[in-house]
Parts: structure tokens; sequence; C-alpha cells
């Protein structure tokens, strides 16, 4: 318990995080973190509702902003890497690891509404239910830190490794622009199929309601 205790202290000592990361990284992450922070907020994404209604098909609020995201990202990581501004330092693709790992995180954010971005920001918006999940996070975070570290359970879970490679690597497009671009009119796609299917629901609403007036009176 006492190593623990000695753990926690070193992973929240600020001095500990600029040692592993580097003093710019850390600033660059407040700064990265507050935007996405304001983005969560003015987007209304930091409410149980918002969230919990994608899972349910009616709100649709979190696909029309996290896909443009996703797609205006992607492009500009690969520009950026292409002029030479960047460097990529892709993570290991361990296909079992982040298959349970996927599966675990979206039946979370599914139970309780909130992903760690979302329940900071909800938690800052003064929403005191995200206090919970914040502290899920933590809790759950220590535990597997204690449990798997080292054991037969992260040899398990690390089988199936490809390395650190990415999607164009694994469909051996050997231009990534053919990749970023056909990904970005998935998005496209994605986004107007989205926008039918809610005209559509308020439409077939809209329908019930009439048919259910007439039958009361």
């Amino acid at each position: 318990m006492e190593q623990i205790l000695l753990r926690l202290k070193d992973t929240f000592d600020p001095s500990t995080i600029a040692s592993v990361s580097g003093p710019t990284s850390l600033y660059g992450g407040f700064i990265l973190g507050s935007l996405l922070g304001i983005i969560l907020q003015k987007g209304r994404l930091c409410k149980y509702d918002v969230v919990s209604g994608m899972f349910r098909l009616q709100d649709f609020t979190f696909w029309r902003i996290g896909t443009p995201l996703l797609m205006i990202g992607m492009i500009a990581v690969f520009l950026f890497k292409d002029l030479g501004i960047i460097e990529l330092h892709v993570p290991a693709t361990v296909v079992l690891a982040q298959l349970f790992g996927g599966i675990i995180f979206g039946a979370g954010l599914a139970i309780a509404g909130y992903c760690p971005a979302i329940a900071a920001g909800s938690l800052g918006e003064g929403h005191l239910d995200a206090f919970a999940t914040m502290l899920g996070i933590v809790v759950g975070s220590i535990i597997y830190a204690e449990i798997f570290d080292g054991s037969k359970l992260d040899h398990i879970v690390g089988f199936i490794n490809l390395g650190k490679v990415t999607f164009p690597d694994i469909f051996l497009v050997f231009n990534h622009w053919f990749f970023v671009l056909g990904f970005a009119f998935m998005c496209i796609a994605f986004l107007v199929g989205i926008s039918m299917y809610d005209e559509f629901l308020r439409a077939s609403f809209m329908i019930v309601d009439k048919v259910s007036g007439k039958l009361k009176k």
C-alpha cells in the first residue's frame, strides 16, 4: 500500500510529468487541452443527454461535431507531416488489447454518459454526477497499472502486435493521400446519412403526432 501511495505521489508530481514528456509537451498539452475543452463546451457536448442520445440514435450532435474534427485533424496531420513541420510518433497497434479496450471504453461511455474529456468539461460546468466518472477513471487506471503491468495478463492481452504501423501501411496503400481522401469521403457520406436519418425521424414523429391527435378527437 505504501508503494502504491508513493507511485501516486510521483505520478502527480509536475516535475515527473515534465521529465517524461518535456516541458514543451506539457505546455502544448495544456494549450491543446484547453482548446478541446472550449470546443466541447461550446458544442454542448459536456451534457449527459447529448452523449446518451447518441447511443439511442436520438441526438446526433456528438457525431456532427466529432466527425468533422476527425476529418480535419487527419488531413492536417498528414499535411504537416509531408511539409516536414511535424514528425509522427505512432504507438504500436496491438489488436486484441485495442479491441477489448474499445469495447470496455464504449460500454463505459454508454453507461456513464461521459468519456474522460467530456467528464472533465462537465465537472467544470458544475455537473456533480461527472465526479463519479472522474473517480472511476482514476481508480480504474490505478487498478490496471497494479494488476496488468508486467503480469501474465499483460502478455496475453499484448497478443497480435502489428508494431508501429498506420492504416495506409496495413492496407498497403502506396500513397497515404488516397487513404486520407477516402476517409474524408466516408466522413462526408456519414454526415449526409445521419442528416437524412434525422429528417426521417422528425417527419415520422410529426405523422405519429397528427394520427394520435385525430384518434383522440
